[in-house]
């Protein structure tokens, strides 16, 4: 969807995707651009549910796949 951002900076957003955002987002920049990421009522609670998802590995393992993956990707 194109969108406009006038010349105080604001972006509009329409209702239908405004409904789905809460009162505070935080901006990711990306290489292909911004990200809107609404912020969760309980951020707490959504780290413990991602938490779950994450495979049976150390901390430090998890930041060598991580590394690992990075590199890879910088090829």
């Amino acid at each position: 969807m194109l969108s406009k951002i006038d010349s105080k900076g604001r972006l509009y957003i329409p209702k239908k995707m405004r409904e789905k955002l809460t009162r505070d987002v935080y901006l990711v920049e990306t290489p292909d651009g911004i990200l809107i990421v609404p912020k969760p009522k309980d951020p707490i609670k959504e780290l413990e549910k991602l938490g779950r998802n994450l495979p049976n590995k150390t901390i430090e393992e998890l930041k060598k796949d991580i590394l690992n993956q990075a590199l890879e990707e910088l090829k």
